[in-house]
């Protein structure tokens, strides 16, 4: 086996890690509907008391497809502080749902994610 310059095994180690991913592809995915799929999810576990409810004492409400935006970039799911709280990943003060509460499933994070990235929109 030939010796390569360590810039070429590097860069291959590289395109390797970029070309793995876990996020969901958007190949033949259908059109997320904001009001009865993502609302329904954001609703049961972001809309209480204390939290993104309508209560004066939380971060922020999350009663309606306006406030929602506030914390989504429409296109960039990993730049949405609203999936990147979900997740996990990214660099949110807050990682949501808090400890004690129920987490977002896989299945209900990739529709966020499709909804985000098919461009957020009011549907």
């Amino acid at each position: 086996m030939r010796n390569h310059p360590r810039s070429i095994i590097f860069l291959l180690i590289l395109i390797a890690i970029a070309s793995c991913t876990t996020e969901p592809k958007l190949d033949n995915v259908p059109v997320i509907s904001f009001s009865t799929q993502i609302q329904p999810i954001i609703s049961s576990h972001c809309n209480f008391s204390g939290c993104h409810g309508a209560s004066p004492e939380g971060p922020g409400s999350y009663q309606t497809y306006d406030q929602i935006m506030g914390s989504i970039k429409a296109g960039n799911a990993h730049g949405s502080k609203l999936y990147q709280s979900i997740t996990r990943r990214g660099f949110v003060e807050h990682r949501m749902p808090p400890s004690g509460y129920q987490e977002v499933s896989p299945e209900n994070t990739k529709l966020i994610y499709w909804w985000i990235e098919q461009g957020a929109k009011n549907n």
